[in-house]
């Protein structure tokens, strides 16, 4: 299995994971609302609350994988995928100014 392979099974069951808790977090806020420990409003509130925490988590986890995934790949000599888009965008252009100037030159 890839390093790729193993960061995307991850992300995915992390996500998995999430969809768990949230539906763990609303049952907990439903029950301490029938118990009267807190309001509806207040049970809303909480869940709100941890659910953007935990989206804000999600993100900063993505964006350290995403971070760490780049830096083995540059460590194993990989290019990125936008370097590698950029690279055939200027070989591209330099075909074209080659066959231009070779067009000027057949022409002279």
């Amino acid at each position: 299995m890839s390093m790729m392979d193993l960061l995307k099974k991850s992300l995915t069951f992390s996500v998995g994971a999430a969809a768990l808790s949230a539906e763990k977090l609303k049952q907990f806020a439903d029950e301490a609302v029938s118990k009267g420990e807190m309001s509806s409003e207040e049970a809303r509130q909480f869940v709100d609350d941890v659910s953007k925490k935990a989206e804000e988590e999600k993100q900063s986890l993505q964006d350290w994988l995403r971070d760490q995934a780049s830096k083995m790949l540059q460590q194993a000599g990989a290019a990125e995928a936008v370097k590698v888009v950029e690279l055939e965008e200027e070989i591209d252009m330099l075909e074209k100014r080659l066959s231009h100037l070779e067009k000027r030159v057949s022409e002279l």
